[in-house]
């Protein structure tokens, strides 16, 4: 396993935010996936933020010398009760044993969709990140669509 910290990430206020200075370790990722026109943020020393398509990513970063990294939707399904719980879990199964590579999780009154994978460098991760932010994509619409298909049987 790694040895970073979970990423906890609740929904944030709509007020501004002090800026964070990303770790050294993240610097030459930041510079590629900028040079790739991501717009990042540090969210902490080990924590990115870029938005995509409408939606904000997170980007767990390597320590040093790691190969390590995960990338993360999180709360794009708010569950309201308890019932809208049991749903999201059939979805998530539904989807996490079709959608190639992504893993649809609940967490506390939400779902996240996310990516975990090695990466022989930063430049060959920050090259798949597109492909990678597609198949999350493909596993939020194939949530939604579940999800509504149980509304509209109901």
């Amino acid at each position: 396993m790694t040895n970073q910290e979970p990423v906890s990430l609740k929904k944030k206020a709509k007020k501004a935010q002090e800026k964070v200075v990303a770790s050294e370790a993240a610097s030459p990722l930041v510079a590629l996936l900028e040079g790739s026109g991501f717009r990042v943020q540090a969210e902490n020393e080990s924590t990115l933020s870029f938005p995509f398509e409408g939606g904000t990513y997170y980007l767990s970063v390597p320590a040093e010398g790691e190969d390590y990294y995960h990338v993360i939707f999180p709360n794009f399904w708010e569950l309201a009760d308890e019932e809208a719980f049991v749903k999201a879990l059939v979805a998530c199964d539904a989807v996490n044993r079709e959608v190639k590579v992504v893993k649809l999780h609940t967490l506390d009154d939400d779902v996240w969709a996310g990516v975990e994978a090695f990466h022989e460098s930063q430049e060959a991760f920050v090259r798949g990140l597109p492909r990678v932010l597609g198949f999350i994509q493909e596993a939020v619409r194939a949530f939604r669509d579940v999800m509504l298909a149980e509304v509209e049987e109901a």
